[in-house]
């Protein structure tokens, strides 16, 4: 049985839940034969009670944040290769999040060291800009005078 989580939170708190669940051991059994009275090729099954450890195995999804001008240097720094096998399953992600193709012109970078780790890019998605001048609040900036009301 494979149970797919999403987990989102503090890097510490995330590694001590990882390491709880890696340290939980679940009860089984497997049906082992049993030589069944003296007689050649006589075999009973006897169930024979084992413990499973639970395994904890990462799926990580990282959001980068980058210059639109940088993007072809950062996806340089990522490296990401080809999803073999995951394609359809990270279609639903593009979709979801409303990302675009990611850029297909960067050049890879030595660093950093990506062996042993399969990356794939999802896509990419433009910033909201959120910086912008406020609108006043002060119903003095506003140009409200205040009166008497008689």
């Amino acid at each position: 049985m494979h149970i797919y989580v999403a987990i989102r939170g503090l890097i510490s708190a995330v590694k001590e839940w990882e390491n709880f669940m890696s340290s939980q051991y679940l009860p089984f059994e497997v049906l082992e034969k049993v030589k069944k009275g003296k007689r050649k090729g006589k075999f009973k099954k006897k169930p024979t009670p084992y413990l499973a450890q639970l395994q904890v195995r990462e799926i990580k999804m990282y959001e980068i944040v980058c210059p639109k001008d940088q993007e072809d240097v950062a996806m340089g720094l990522i490296k990401p290769g080809k999803a073999e096998g995951w394609g359809k399953a990270f279609k639903y992600f593009t979709k979801m999040f409303g990302l675009n193709k990611p850029s297909t012109t960067w050049k890879p970078n030595l660093l950093p060291n990506t062996e042993g780790i399969s990356i794939m890019c999802l896509g990419t998605k433009d910033d909201k800009l959120n910086w912008g001048k406020e609108p006043p609040k002060d119903v003095f900036q506003k140009g409200h005078l205040p009166k008497e009301m008689l």
